[in-house]
């Protein structure tokens, strides 16, 4: 379902109509949210539907695939209402260059207006619902993009290994509530001096956050990454779990 046609419009308009246009798939249901330009974009939700904590998930730079739909049912079995999102209009990397290229050819005002829509589309739903943001690679630094945009709208941020992290302290110090860091020791892509840099800045604030290296490459949580660890992911999941029974109660 791709865009065809872009215009020059704010940000802030961004925050959305989210109409769901509802058809059933395994564990779940295939959603169809809109923006507030109209544009419509493909979803995944699960979980009660009036469950008092939500989670948005954020696909890697392949795209939405099994994955981001498994966790997302994972999150359900936690008494989550869980929604997986696609940032990619259906497209699908099938090899980590052509994943590549599809996640650099993203316009940001066009994620930036199907995260809010997300956004809005659970907080709607149930007022006063807390949401966490949970991403992935190209989605993890989304995740970051969304606390910041919109700090009041999330309630936790968890990141895996980000493509990169936000480089202005003013920036980083308009997050407010807990985030949670995932870097992969053996990323190419994310230097040590960007995680440093950026824990400087959250420590400048009241936040509490955790930055954790795993001994793993970037990708370690996708299976279909030449990367995938499946020990990597059961860690870091166990640290996720702990992380959100502390910081978002039911």
């Amino acid at each position: 379902m791709l865009r065809y046609l872009v215009c020059a419009l704010c940000m802030m308009a961004a925050m959305a109509n989210a109409n769901a246009q509802e058809g059933s798939t395994p564990g779940g249901k295939a959603v169809v949210l809109t923006t507030a330009y109209g544009t419509p974009f493909d979803a995944y939700v699960t979980g009660p539907a009036d469950a008092s904590r939500a989670v948005l998930l954020l696909h890697d730079r392949y795209g939405l695939n099994d994955q981001a739909r498994d966790w997302a049912d994972r999150f359900a079995g936690l008494g989550y209402r869980a929604l997986a999102i696609d940032l990619y209009d259906g497209r699908h990397g099938n090899s980590w260059k052509h994943a590549t290229s599809i996640m650099h050819a993203i316009d940001q005002v066009w994620a930036d207006a199907d995260i809010a829509a997300s956004l809005k589309y659970l907080k709607d739903s149930k007022p006063g619902r807390k949401v966490v943001v949970l991403g992935w690679d190209y989605g993890a630094t989304q995740a970051l993009l969304a606390t910041i945009h919109d700090p009041t709208a999330v309630a936790a941020t968890i990141t895996y290994y980000p493509t990169h992290l936000e480089t202005d302290p003013a920036r980083v110090q308009s997050i407010v509530n807990p985030v949670l860091i995932v870097v992969a020791e053996r990323d190419q892509e994310l230097s040590t001096p960007q995680v440093v840099a950026f824990k400087d800045d959250l420590s400048k604030t009241r936040v509490d956050f955790n930055v954790m290296g795993v001994d793993a490459d970037r990708g370690f949580s996708d299976p279909v990454s030449d990367h995938y660890s499946a020990d990597a992911t059961a860690t870091v999941w166990d640290v996720t779990q702990e992380f959100l029974a502390r910081y978002v109660t039911p």
